[in-house]
């Protein structure tokens, strides 16, 4: 009895350390009030090839904009070392409403590029958020509380694609498009408001100190000027975690940005029943994300990496032979539950590994691989797409299981160095 005593108590003990307090939690509220504005923005391929582009135009110009996201990430690397986290994310939450202005006054696919291209520039403030973040998080409940911040900025996203296919589905297209853009644009003073008001400045909102600060500033854009340098800078375990992330992000990318078109072209479902998937997506992936995060903090975090990716690596497959609302809402539902605690996880093991002065350089690299490997995937994808809409399916799990290989190789000799470490030990 008093066992079951002690381990109530320290599960009550778990729970209450995960609850969001401080600037996480202001994260949280603004992320969640922008998120409920962006009604349309599921919508946005089929948008611009309503203004008469293409879908292999639109997988070029996604390419462009993950592209010049790499200059906007370094830039704002290298910001946070000489600049309050705080006054970084203020200054770029402004870049969102402005970009969907650009969106509402697009008259064709050339002019939507343009908005397309500047929203890249959001990439600015990522690193200052993340810092942000990482700084609100502790070790023990590192991926419970990742999970649980992710999955509350995720809540709006349940409801918004089903609103905006409604629009699109009734309205129109580029009507429809429009009139959640008006919606976006009427929410979005409300966060930034919220981000001066009580987001809140601490000793370690900078990581050098004030007086350092343009040294230091120098100094990061000497260091980020090499990217392989930055690798240099970090411990080796991360390198193949990057391989394997790197992999993940491109096989995702092949496919993730054309599922619109594959579902409205292909499959024939209209835009209302692409956006039921859509939410029914994220309230499964929010019921399931914390619960698992929490479950993955107790497991070696390498392992949880490998069955999420071994799980999911299949599934893209059997859209190839399926066409039914009901068979492709179950396919979709499967991937959540197979990799919805990839990127938690991940990002926790990340963040153990790394020292806090050097998660900057850190999140900069991540961002980068995110950015140049996005871009990758999707001109494949696109290139891909348009030969045969299977070909990025398979080409997925062929990805995936590539990535198995090398996490199962790290995780493997890893294990045979601790072996070699405790027999030299004896």
């Amino acid at each position: 009895m008093q066992v079951l005593k002690e381990e109530f108590n320290k599960r009550q003990y778990d729970l209450k350390a995960i609850i969001p307090k401080g600037n996480i939690a202001i994260l949280i509220i603004s992320r969640c009030i922008a998120s409920a504005g962006n009604i349309a923005l599921a919508f946005l391929p089929i948008y611009f090839t309503s203004l008469g582009g293409t879908v292999l135009q639109y997988g070029i110009i996604t390419v462009f904009a993950t592209l010049i996201g790499v200059p906007s990430t370094i830039m704002g690397g290298a910001m946070t070392y000489g600049h309050s986290l705080k006054k970084i994310v203020v200054m770029t939450s402004w870049l969102g409403p402005s970009v969907l202005i650009g969106y509402y006054f697009s008259h064709s696919w050339t002019v939507l590029c343009i908005p397309i291209l500047l929203g890249a520039a959001g990439s600015l403030g990522s690193v200052a958020t993340r810092q942000l973040v990482a700084d609100a998080t502790i070790q023990e409940n590192r991926t419970a509380q990742l999970s649980l911040y992710q999955t509350l900025i995720a809540i709006p996203s349940i409801v918004t694609p089903l609103v905006g296919g409604y629009l699109v589905h009734t309205l129109g297209t580029v009507e429809g498009f429009r009139l959640g853009i008006l919606i976006a644009l009427a929410i979005s003073p409300i966060p930034i408001i919220l981000l001066v008001k009580y987001l809140r400045q601490s000793n370690q909102d900078t990581t050098t100190k004030r007086e350092d600060s343009t040294r230091s500033f120098n100094l990061v854009l000497d260091r980020y000027r090499n990217f392989y340098s930055n690798l240099a800078l970090l411990p080796r375990v991360l390198v193949s975690l990057l391989v394997v992330y790197a992999s993940v992000i491109v096989a995702n990318s092949m496919i993730n940005p054309f599922l619109i078109f594959y579902a409205t072209n292909i499959a024939k479902l209209d835009t209302f029943q692409w956006g039921m998937i859509l939410s029914m997506q994220v309230l499964f992936a929010n019921i399931a994300r914390t619960p698992l995060g929490m479950l993955s903090d107790r497991f070696d975090k390498r392992k949880v990496l490998l069955v999420s990716v071994i799980a999911t690596a299949p599934l893209p497959v059997f859209l190839a032979f399926e066409n039914s609302f009901w068979a492709i809402l179950g396919i979709m539902l499967a991937m959540v539950a197979a990799g919805i605690n990839y990127r938690p996880t991940h990002e926790a093991l990340q963040i153990e590994l790394t020292p806090r002065q050097k998660r900057p350089a850190l999140f900069v690299i991540y961002d980068i691989l995110t950015n140049f490997c996005t871009s990758a995937g999707t001109l494949i994808g696109a290139l891909l797409f348009t030969i045969s809409y299977t070909i990025p399916f398979y080409s997925f799990t062929m990805i995936e299981i590539f990535a198995a290989v090398i996490l199962a190789l790290s995780f493997f000799r890893q294990k045979e160095t601790k072996t070699h470490v405790g027999l030299i030990s004896r």
